[in-house]
């Protein structure tokens, strides 16, 4: 199994979080300046999913960077008054932003690094209306900045 978190940073942008795109990264500023004196960290580019090679293989460079794509990719993960909160970020946000989240939640509750509660969260610029409808639905947030 594998859970990569990575480095913890506080909810303020000092810089562009890794593996954003400029667009993506002004959505986030703009969402952080919005909410993020709700939330107590973040961590970025989180990696998630079925191990492909046993710990002592990964010392290969070639397996390694093979697990590192293989895995999926959390934009964010925030942490707040004791609740995780899995972070899509898009520019344009559409139906597939949803089916990402929702593969993100089916790795998480099978990789979690602890039992605390998690919510599932879209930020973006736009989602029409329907797919606000879709997602919210399905018990997840939408933020539009």
């Amino acid at each position: 199994m594998a859970l990569i978190l990575g480095a913890e940073f506080p909810p303020i942008i000092e810089r562009t979080p890794p593996a954003f795109e400029a667009i993506e990264s002004r959505i986030w500023a703009d969402f952080l300046d919005a909410y993020g004196d709700s939330y107590d960290s973040f961590f970025y580019n989180v990696r998630i999913g079925e191990d492909r090679f046993k710990p002592e293989e990964l010392a290969d460079p070639l397996k390694k960077m093979q697990q590192d794509l293989a895995l999926k990719r959390i934009d964010a993960v925030g942490r707040r008054k004791g609740i995780w909160d899995l972070i899509e970020v898009r520019r344009h946000a559409g139906p597939g932003s949803l089916g990402q989240l929702l593969t993100y939640e089916t790795l998480w509750t099978q990789y979690a690094p602890d039992k605390r509660p998690y919510t599932l969260t879209i930020v973006t610029d736009y989602m029409d209306i329907d797919t606000q409808l879709a997602v919210r639905a399905r018990g997840a947030s939408v933020f539009i900045v």
